[in-house]
């Protein structure tokens, strides 16, 4: 039975006026709707109700009701009861809708690092929220370190994915990998010490970094981003993505995963991992840095590129000894997902969903990157593009009299946002001329469009170029 609706605004009615209550009644509640006091959509009292809750027959209330249906200001929903009607003429100009613009005014940005909504599993996703809210509130704190089901189903999608298995190591949940990054370096105790991060790198990891109140130094690497197998000295951590290091995907070797293994031991540090949420292929047969270096090593991770970065849910794997220390910084940022976001990620992991979602989103990222290559090819060999890596990202190499800079900006001027490769390095290190291009998530509409720009930019030449430069 649905609960009565509260008026929540004053009514006063007179009995000694000659006016009658009807009218009163009726009035006060027009003005309170002009006014804005009852919004459009608001569902009203009951005529027993309200007749109730201001001592009044039942009679008064339904004649009111009456005049406020004839003068539009009510409208009855069936088996739902009685709502303020919308009156578009009496809304303020502010909220009206603005006229239909033949102009492209919203900016397509193809910063990488987003999801798309191609192919959304939406019945999978309305399912696993419906089941995370049937359950009853939990009437405690939630569990130190994350509900039990969603540790486990993380454990699983682990073993499953990237076979990482080790009864020593626990997961913890976080609100993402950025969060477990900075939550594992301030529980080893990075504060005022180096810690090494591949270079370039998503900014968010270097940032991770500062926020653990460390000092975020480059990981030395050749021309193709491929680690020199250096470590900068005292360094008490290093941050890497071995399975495809974004912007560029390169995958790290066996050989150089071995030297990291035996740095790790040897100078007593560790290998923070981040696990990109879509592994490159040609990392799935090489040695996980877990087998390699075992309790040197954590594993941080999340889902946000996998359904959508509201969806705040990430994952750290660690061993034993260090599963305290962690979850007290956790826990003392208060930095756990709701309950209900944690129970619907584990319905999604536990049914296969995110699997399912994965194997379909590289599909698509596979005929958006061959989209990308069929409509650059034209400005080859001047322009080059990177061999295939992130998925859903490529890299486009400029020739040097054509700055990247100076592309991004004329880019920018014509609606599109296109990084620079600089953008993923650290502070004053040498980049590449090149542009950072994130087309996964694009629409195919949107995408079509920024390649469009992209080509007229690098087609036009230097004028349209030194144009740019002088912004």
């Amino acid at each position: 039975m649905r609960d009565p609706e509260s008026l929540t605004i004053p009514i006063s009615l007179d009995r000694r006026a000659r006016r009658p209550l009807q009218e009163q009644l009726a009035e006060q509640l027009a003005t309170a709707v002009d006014r804005g006091q009852l919004a459009h959509g608001r569902r009203l009292p009951s005529t027993r109700t309200l007749a109730e809750r201001l001592d009044v027959s039942r009679g008064v209330a339904l004649a009111a009701y009456e005049v406020l249906y004839s003068r539009g200001y009510l409208e009855s929903r069936r088996g739902s009861g009685t709502y303020v009607a919308g009156r578009p003429a009496d809304r303020p100009a502010a909220v009206r809708a603005l006229p239909a613009t033949a102009s492209r005014c919203e900016l397509i940005d193809c910063t990488p690092g987003q999801a798309t909504r191609d192919g959304f599993p939406l019945a999978a996703w309305r399912a696993a929220w419906r089941h995370a809210s049937f359950q009853p509130p939990l009437t405690c704190d939630l569990p130190r370190g994350g509900l039990p089901e969603l540790r486990q189903a993380v454990t699983e999608h682990l073993r499953r994915t990237r076979g990482l298995v080790s009864e020593d190591h626990e997961v913890l949940i976080t609100t993402g990998a950025p969060q477990g990054v900075m939550h594992v370096l301030t529980a080893l105790g990075a504060r005022g010490r180096r810690v090494a991060v591949q270079d370039p790198a998503p900014q968010v990891l270097g940032q991770a970094v500062e926020n653990a109140g460390a000092t975020a130094v480059a990981l030395p690497a050749n021309r193709d981003g491929l680690w020199s197998g250096v470590v900068p000295p005292s360094c008490t951590a290093v941050v890497v993505s071995p399975d495809g290091q974004a912007p560029s995907g390169t995958v790290m070797p066996a050989l150089r995963r071995r030297q990291l293994a035996d740095w790790a031991r040897r100078e007593n540090g560790y290998l923070v991992a981040v696990a990109q949420d879509h592994i490159v292929p040609s990392a799935a047969p090489l040695p996980r840095l877990l087998q390699l270096a075992g309790t040197r090593v954590v594993a941080v991770g999340d889902f946000r590129t996998v359904f959508a970065p509201s969806l705040r849910v990430g994952y750290v794997l660690m061993h034993r000894s260090l599963l305290s220390d962690v979850t007290w910084s956790v826990c003392r940022g208060n930095d756990q997902p709701s309950a209900v976001a944690q129970s619907a990620m584990a319905h999604l992991l536990a049914g296969g969903h995110v699997t399912r979602r994965l194997r379909q989103l590289g599909r698509l990222f596979e005929r958006k990157d061959a989209l990308v290559r069929a409509a650059l090819a034209p400005l080859r060999p001047a322009v080059r593009l990177a061999a295939p890596g992130t998925p859903g990202v490529t890299v486009v190499h400029l020739p040097d009299h054509v700055r990247a800079e100076q592309v991004h900006a004329e880019l920018t001027l014509r609606g599109v946002a296109v990084p620079t490769l600089a953008s993923f390095h650290l502070p004053g290190r040498p980049a590449g001329n090149a542009l950072v291009l994130g087309h996964g998530h694009l629409p195919d509409r949107a995408l079509r469009t920024a390649l469009e720009e992209l080509t007229a930019v690098l087609r036009a030449g230097r004028a349209v170029i030194d144009r740019a430069s002088g912004l």
